[in-house]
């Protein structure tokens, strides 16, 4: 099992050769700064990264989160208990296809989820099957994760995600599908020559039409990638 001290507070138990947290984790907990207490639902929470660095920077929070795979589902308990948020957070083993079976309607003021980005039949699968479920949509697509998002979620609670700008229209429709309403978008650049390679989003559920596209963040300043933005450092200072 690997350890990585993700800062000051937190330390994350990851498996060796398995799935480790990335940039967009840390992109969406910032994101997301402006919910600062209540109930959340994290679908498809992995080892628990997002919930524990929202829970470690100071979110006032009760969180479920929601994991299709056992074993990652175990780690994500074992990382709140090790970094002493056992009573705030609880990974359950569960399809989110099925969240009525582990969550109450309409009783979470937040979801939030760094879902898989990739169709499954795009590109080469990946041998290994944890890696395959975590990247393409293999258990469940994007509406499936709306759908289940508007369900836990209260009338006028918030949803975060980040996801991949080539696939925005369809990710966009299936908000509206399921009641929640784009209310604020930001696309990530890997630098400033570069086209965006991800996008930041917040709905709201029963909301009425009306977004705010902000300036877009770009991680890097150089072509090379060497030298991150003072909007980038700033991020990374916020979660030391």
């Amino acid at each position: 099992m690997k350890r990585t001290h993700i800062n000051r507070k937190l330390v994350l138990c990851e498996p060796e050769g398995g799935i480790y947290y990335g940039t967009d984790a840390i992109l969406l907990a910032d994101f997301m700064k402006s919910w600062r207490s209540g109930r959340g639902v994290d679908l498809g929470t992995g080892s628990g990264i997002l919930s524990l660095l929202l829970l470690s920077g100071g979110v006032n929070a009760t969180i479920t989160g929601i994991e299709i795979q056992k074993e990652y589902c175990e780690i994500a308990n074992k990382n709140a208990s090790v970094n002493g948020f056992s009573d705030r957070f609880t990974a359950i083993n569960g399809d989110i296809k099925d969240i009525r079976m582990y969550y109450e309607s309409g009783a979470a003021d937040v979801v939030f989820t760094n879902p898989p980005y990739l169709k499954s039949t795009c590109g080469k699968p990946n041998e290994a099957e944890h890696k395959n479920i975590a990247f393409h949509e293999v258990c469940c697509d994007i509406n499936d994760i709306c759908k289940s998002a508007s369900w836990c979620l209260k009338t006028g609670g918030k949803f975060y995600a980040v996801y991949r700008p080539e696939r925005m229209e369809g990710f966009l429709t299936a908000l509206r599908e399921n009641r929640l309403e784009p209310k604020r978008l930001t696309f990530v650049c890997p630098s400033a020559e570069k086209s965006p390679s991800l996008f930041l989003v917040e709905a709201k559920k029963d909301a009425r039409e009306g977004i705010i596209i902000t300036k877009n963040l770009y991680i890097y300043t150089d072509s090379d990638h060497a030298v991150y933005s003072d909007d980038m450092k700033k991020i990374y200072d916020e979660f030391k």
